[in-house]
């Protein structure tokens, strides 16, 4: 007879297996040597090009000498390849604010046998002003160059390939804006597949498709070696700020995938986005999704993409799809069986209903444990980092905390049922929250419906073996449970962080009720005692080990600012978290909240008065007026005189501004939805560098308008500002745009 007593230790022991076999079963394939088959795609060669690309490992923001630099080496890459390409050069504005700039977008074509149906490659090839952009986008770049050298030994192909290489995606999107909503050859793309980075390592999932996109699903499921992704990464993506080229390819109709990867998340848009620091498993997993996908859809029929798939890759690497209508049938089937198996048990009715409270209880402990854990390493820390300079504390609080809080509710569960009742329950709580999500997030309900299908039909068979063999056959639950739970713990701390580290403990919680009922023969008392040494060890290292690293730097910006009317130059440093010795010592700051920009009411911490900067303000020129009874019309030329990187018209909220035209192209003016310019109307035009801009403004009344602002904004900092750069190396980066120091002027209109 089966020692049912070995159960508890058995579920814990197959727990970490499985957890390892699904973490390593996601990682990121190999990278292909330089020696590869000429037809496969290699890393090795990808990150020759990187290499090239971006051989000074300089940021090249858009507009920059270093991205004209960019751009001649990556068209002469092109040359290489006998591939020809055209240059879009125009002007184009994000449509989440008024941010313009004159793009140099890069087009290459592969062509087809004569179809007019064209499939898009499409990445960025800028940066933001502080990163070299090995990752943010340069992988996707390189990754496109590998992938057409393997084509173009194919080639014709049905379908002609575009490889487009967009500029100004990091401040607005505003490159691919400017090619689908100018470019004539927008017209025919019939599906994108755009690339993207938003770190330095990590696989490359599908991080979110179009509404049809069965066709793109199935292709890629059978034609590449490592498919990876879920859909309900969309049912995130589209909730957070975050934005890729790839909704600008959403808005325009046109069917596609956009991939991603997000490791080493701390690296993102900061200094230490390098061709060192890219991961070429990274770069490997963007190509073996890449080059055999757009090689299969590249020959087929793009008539009918087909229905909407729901999908998750995967259940250690075996990749799952179906439409997403066969959710509600999967859902209802799930219920008959649960139903079947509880009718065979011939449960307890009361057992059975405590049993599922007890299951619900406990995924709230578990949340609450989670909470109360990092509330701690909060108050210890004085901050929650995203990503701290070493990972092992948080992570074993991350488990000591929640196992913690799920005990509460195992206790509870072995006081009033059984096995059969407390599976049961368990599984009725299942379905009910994987109902709630069919219901609210659709695209995210297969994460919860492929464990509960599995394990219903589990559980059925349960009911016809003998009951001192249940226990056993339900460990079998963990197989289907763990990839969709435990397993989806890492790549959401990765992309993620510890700042949003609570989004991960509903799906402990999920573990811990599919646990509970293999455990209600174990001894709690022993595991709680070692778990919260455990836990206290955890805090212990967050206590002693420093926060950041080189590695893994705290991210300021040190802001310049000089107002050129009243000239009061102050400084002031930003960052998310409280900012660490020695740079709150390097000058005076004050770290009251004052009114630093007249031009707002937001109140900035962490100032210092300096001594002013010794340039030009901002130039704004009146060129011509015409004015009607309801409308008023100016044109004003803009310039920066230092030749400072961005200029920045401010209009107050109620000017009345209606379009604004540059070089001909009309743009809608849109009021700022946050930051200090939150209300107003803000047209930055990044870019610039000391070029004159004439701008036409579009006015709904005829009245003058006060309280305009000029603003030129340059990553060049004043000499002043010396002991702060100095004090800020070691373990402080900056991030983003970067330092930046600010003039700015008042004029009338």
């Amino acid at each position: 007879m089966p020692n049912n007593r070995l159960v508890p230790s058995t579920a814990i022991l197959l727990s970490i297996a499985l957890f390892a076999a699904q973490f390593y079963s996601t990682l990121s394939p190999q990278p292909k040597p330089l020696d590869a088959p000429a037809t496969e795609f290699s890393a090795y060669r990808a990150h020759a090009l990187l290499e090239t690309l971006l051989a000074e490992n300089l940021p090249h923001p858009t507009g920059s000498v270093q991205n004209t630099v960019v751009k001649q080496r990556l068209t002469a890459e092109l040359d290489k390849l006998g591939i020809s390409h055209t240059e879009q050069k125009t002007w184009a504005c994000g449509t989440r604010s008024n941010t313009c700039r004159e793009v140099e977008n890069i087009i290459a074509m592969i062509p087809g046998q004569g179809s007019d149906s064209i499939i898009t490659l499409m990445a960025h090839y800028d940066s933001v002003p502080v990163a070299p952009g090995a990752g943010d986008d340069g992988a996707g770049v390189v990754a496109i160059l590998e992938t057409a050298r393997a084509l173009q030994l194919e080639a014709p192909l049905r379908h002609s390939i575009m490889l487009l290489f967009t500029d100004a995606e990091e401040i607005g999107l505003v490159g691919a804006e400017a090619f689908f909503q100018q470019h004539p050859l927008a017209a025919n793309v019939a599906l994108v597949l755009n690339f993207e980075g938003s770190g330095t390592s990590g696989g490359s999932l599908v991080l979110r498709t179009t509404q049809a996109n069965e066709l793109l699903i199935k292709t890629l499921a059978q034609e590449t070696s490592a498919p990876y992704g879920f859909s309900f990464a969309s049912e995130i993506f589209k909730r957070m700020p975050n934005d890729t080229d790839f909704s600008v390819v959403q808005r325009a109709g046109i069917a596609g995938i956009d991939f991603a990867f997000a490791g080493e998340r701390n690296h993102y848009h900061s200094p230490n986005d390098t061709t060192d620091n890219i991961d070429l498993r990274t770069i490997q997993h963007h190509g073996e999704n890449m080059l055999p996908l757009v090689r299969s859809l590249a020959n087929a029929d793009l008539s009918n993409l087909g229905g909407h798939m729901v999908f998750g890759g995967g259940m250690y690497g075996v990749w799952s799809q179906w439409h997403a209508d066969t959710s509600a049938y999967l859902l209802f089937t799930a219920l008959l069986l649960l139903i079947i198996s509880a009718y065979r048990f011939n449960l307890r009715p009361i057992a059975t209903a405590l049993s599922a409270g007890a299951s619900a209880l406990t995924i709230v402990t578990t949340i609450i444990g989670g909470v109360i854990g990092f509330k701690l390493a909060n108050l210890i820390d004085g901050t929650t980092v995203s990503w701290p300079g070493m990972d092992f504390p948080y992570r074993l609080l991350l488990g000591c905390s929640t196992a913690l809080g799920a005990s509460i509710g195992f206790a509870l569960c072995k006081r009033v049922a059984r096995a059969d009742e407390a599976m049961i329950g368990a599984w009725a709580v299942w379905w009910l929250l994987a109902a709630m999500c069919l219901w609210y997030l659709p695209d995210a309900a297969n994460v919860l419906l492929l464990p509960l299908i599995v394990t219903s039909i589990i559980t059925l068979m349960a009911a016809f073996v003998p009951a001192d063999l249940r226990p056993w056959l339900y460990l079998l639950t963990l197989v289907a449970v763990i990839p969709n739970t435990l397993g989806l713990i890492f790549p959401l701390e990765q992309s993620q962080g510890y700042g949003l580290i609570a989004g991960v403990f509903p799906l402990i919680g999920l573990f811990a009720i599919t646990l509970a009922p293999l455990l209600l023969t174990a001894r709690f008392k022993i595991g709680i005692t070692g778990t919260s040494i455990a836990g206290a060890m955890a805090l212990l290292l967050i206590a002693v080990n420093p926060l950041y690293s080189e590695w893994r730097p705290q991210h300021v910006n040190i802001n310049f600012y000089q107002d050129m009317d009243a000239n009061t130059p102050v400084y002031e440093l930003v960052s998310p978290d409280p900012i660490e010795e020695p740079l709150l010592s390097a000058l005076p700051f004050d770290t009251q909240s004052r009114k630093l920009l007249p031009f707002t009411d937001t109140k900035q911490n962490n100032w210092a008065v300096t001594e002013p900067m010794n340039e030009p303000a901002p130039e704004l020129m009146m060129l011509a007026e015409n004015v009607a009874k309801n409308a008023r019309e100016l044109t004003v030329k803009l310039r920066s005189p230092r030749k400072a990187d961005t200029l920045r018209l401010l209009l107050p909220g109620d000017s009345g501004l209606q379009e604004f035209i540059i070089d001909g192209q009309t743009f809608n003016a849109l009021s700022s939805r946050w930051g200090v310019s939150r209300g107003d109307y803000l047209i930055s035009l990044p870019g610039t560098y000391g070029k004159a801009v004439t701008v036409k403004l579009l006015f709904d009344h005829p009245n003058n308008i006060n309280n305009v602002y000029l603003l030129d904004a340059s990553s060049a900092m004043p000499n002043s500002a010396r002991p702060l750069l100095e004090a800020r190396q070691g373990v402080s980066a900056p991030l983003r745009t970067g330092d930046q120091s600010v003039l700015f002027k008042q004029f009338t209109l």
